[in-house]
C-alpha cells in the first residue's frame, strides 16, 4: 500500500512595515505551510523576522507583532550598541576592507580625506563621529549611484532615482513609484555586496514580491546572490555598529 504523497512545503516572503515610535519598522514576514505558530526573531544584524503559518491574516500578524514591540526595541537597541572609538588609529570598515582613522584636532577647518588606506578627519575627536559620518554619506551617495547605473544600463533600463536610507532594519528598497532606496552602510561591504542588493532591487521592477519567480530573477540579474547574501548576513552587524 501507498500512503498520501507528501505535500511540498510553500513558503512565501515579503515586507511588512509597521510604526515604531515615530519611524517605520520594516518587517521581513516569512510564511510557510510547515508553521502552526507565530513567531520573532531579531537578527544579529537588527533584522526583524516575523515567522507565520501560511494563511494567517496580515491583520492578526500586526497585533502579534504590536504585542511585542518592548522586546522588538530592546532588541534593536542590542543590535545598535556601538562599539566603535572615534579615536586615533580606529579601524573604519570600508568597500570590504579597513581604513585606519587619523586626526587632526588642530586642522584649520572641519574636513575628512581619504588617501589610500588612511582616513584623515580634521576635526576636535569630539566633532570626529559627526564629520567622518557625513562623509560616508556623501561618498556612498556618489558610489552607490555610479553601480545602481552601471547594473541599470547593463539591463538596458533607464537608471531609476537613487534615494540614500538611513534604514536600521534594511539595505535597501523600491518604491511604489520606482524610486531605489539604498543605505548608505553599504559602503563598509565588499563591492559584490552592494552589486548584489542593486541586484535585489532591480529585480523587484518585474515582481514586486520575493516570490520563487522574483528569485530566479535575481539569479538571472546576479547568480552568485545566495552566498553574497548569506556574506552580507554575517558581516552586516559590523556594518551597523555606526
Amino acid at each position: 500500500m501507498f500512503g498520501r504523497p507528501r505535500r511540498k512545503r510553500q513558503l512565501r516572503e515579503s515586507c511588512l512595515e509597521l510604526p515604531l515610535g515615530g519611524e517605520v519598522l520594516a518587517c521581513r514576514l516569512r510564511r510557510s505551510s510547515a508553521r502552526r505558530t507565530l513567531a520573532l526573531r531579531v537578527s544579529e544584524t537588527g533584522e526583524v523576522v516575523v515567522n507565520a503559518p501560511l494563511h494567517t491574516a496580515e491583520g492578526l500578524i500586526r497585533g502579534f507583532v504590536d504585542r511585542h514591540l518592548e522586546w522588538i526595541r530592546a532588541r534593536l537597541q542590542e543590535a545598535r550598541t556601538r562599539t566603535v572609538g572615534w579615536e586615533e588609529g580606529a579601524r573604519l570598515p570600508y568597500l570590504g576592507g579597513e581604513l585606519t582613522l587619523r586626526l587632526l584636532p588642530d586642522a584649520d577647518r572641519a574636513d575628512v580625506r581619504l588617501e589610500r588606506d588612511e582616513l584623515y578627519c580634521g576635526a576636535p575627536a569630539r566633532q570626529a563621529e559627526e564629520v567622518i559620518l557625513a562623509w560616508y554619506r556623501r561618498t556612498a551617495r556618489e558610489f552607490l549611484a555610479q553601480r545602481l547605473a552601471h547594473h541599470a544600463q547593463r539591463l538596458g533600463r533607464t537608471v531609476p532615482p537613487l534615494r540614500l536610507s538611513n534604514a536600521r532594519t534594511r539595505w535597501g528598497s523600491l518604491s511604489a513609484k520606482g524610486v531605489v532606496s539604498l543605505n548608505w552602510r553599504l559602503l563598509k561591504g565588499g563591492l559584490d555586496e552592494i552589486d548584489y542588493v542593486i541586484c535585489h532591487e532591480l529585480a523587484h521592477f518585474r515582481h514586486r514580491n520575493h516570490s520563487a519567480a522574483f528569485w530566479r530573477e535575481v539569479e538571472t540579474l546576479f547568480p552568485a546572490w545566495a552566498t553574497v547574501r548569506r556574506r552580507l548576513r554575517e558581516n552586516g552587524r559590523r556594518y551597523f555598529q555606526f
